[in-house]
C-alpha cells in the first residue's frame, strides 16, 4: 500500500504544438482516465498528452511521516497496459486512477491512432502500445468481449458459436464479480469496477446480426455510476 505514480508535463504542450505522445496516452487510459471525443476539439488535434513527460513512482505514508521515491522500470509502461499490475490497480474503484464520465478502453484509443496513421494523421509510429464520452452510452471493445452501459446496467455481450444453446452456459454474478463459460470454456472471470444488484442480473443469447450467436450478459448496478470497466480478469 501508499504507493503512488504521478505523470509530470507541460501544461502549455498543446498551444505549444509539441507532438502527440502516444504512449503516455495510452499510459492515462490504463489508468482509467477519461478523455474527450476528438470531434469535440476546437484546434482539430487528437484527445491526449502532448510533449515529454516524466513518470515518477512513491512510497508516501503520511502516518508514518514517509515519502521515497521508488523505481519504475521500462516493463512498468510498456506491452500489454491492461494486463500491468499497477495500471490495473488504478483503474480499479479507490485505485487512484480515473473516475471519471466515461468507460476506459485501450482498444479504441489504439484503433484511433491506427485509423489516423493511414490517413496521414499521427499514428503510432515505432512507439508501443478508449475513451468514449459518457452520456453512458458508448460502446466499448475490450478483454474478447463488447460492452455498453446506462446509469442502471452494464451490459456485456460475447460471440459464441451459432450451435451455442443455454443448457452450455454457466454464469456465476457475484457481489463484485463475473464468471462465464460456455462449454467448458472461460470467457470471462474477475471483478467487476462497481458493485452488482445481483437479483437484478440476467443473460439471454441472442442471434447475431452479422451471423453466429450473443451472449448477452446484462448486470444491474446497486449504484447510478459510471463504471470505468465492465470485468477485469484475473
Amino acid at each position: 500500500g501508499h504507493k503512488a505514480v504521478s505523470m509530470y508535463g507541460d501544461d502549455n504542450a498543446r498551444n505549444r504544438d509539441y507532438k502527440l505522445n502516444k504512449r503516455a496516452t495510452l499510459l492515462m487510459n490504463a489508468c482509467g482516465h477519461a478523455l474527450p471525443d476528438d470531434s469535440t476539439n476546437e484546434d482539430g488535434k487528437p484527445s491526449g498528452i502532448f510533449g515529454d513527460v516524466f513518470v515518477g513512482r512513491c512510497h508516501d505514508n503520511e502516518v508514518e511521516d514517509v515519502w521515497e521515491r521508488v523505481d519504475l522500470t521500462a516493463d512498468d509502461v510498456e506491452g500489454d497496459l491492461s494486463k500491468v499490475e499497477w495500471c490495473r490497480t488504478a483503474r480499479k474503484k479507490g485505485g487512484g486512477g480515473g473516475h471519471g464520465g466515461a468507460a476506459a478502453s485501450l482498444s479504441k484509443t489504439l484503433n484511433n491512432y491506427q485509423q489516423q496513421a493511414g490517413a496521414g494523421g499521427p499514428g503510432m509510429g515505432s512507439a508501443v502500445g478508449g475513451m468514449v464520452p459518457s452520456e453512458n452510452s458508448g460502446e466499448n471493445e475490450e478483454n474478447g468481449y463488447k460492452w455498453s452501459q446506462t446509469s442502471e446496467d452494464v451490459e456485456i455481450r460475447f460471440s459464441v458459436a451459432s450451435g451455442t444453446k443455454a443448457k452450455y452456459v454457466k454464469v456465476k454474478f457475484g457481489s463484485k464479480s463475473l464468471k462465464v463459460t460456455v462449454a467448458g470454456q472461460t470467457l470471462c472471470d474477475g471483478d467487476t469496477w462497481g458493485a452488482v444488484a445481483v437479483d437484478e442480473s440476467t443473460y439471454t443469447i441472442e442471434d447475431a446480426d452479422a451471423g453466429g450467436r450473443e451472449l448477452c450478459i446484462s448486470l444491474g448496478k446497486k449504484e447510478a455510476e459510471d463504471w470505468n470497466f465492465a470485468v477485469m480478469n484475473k
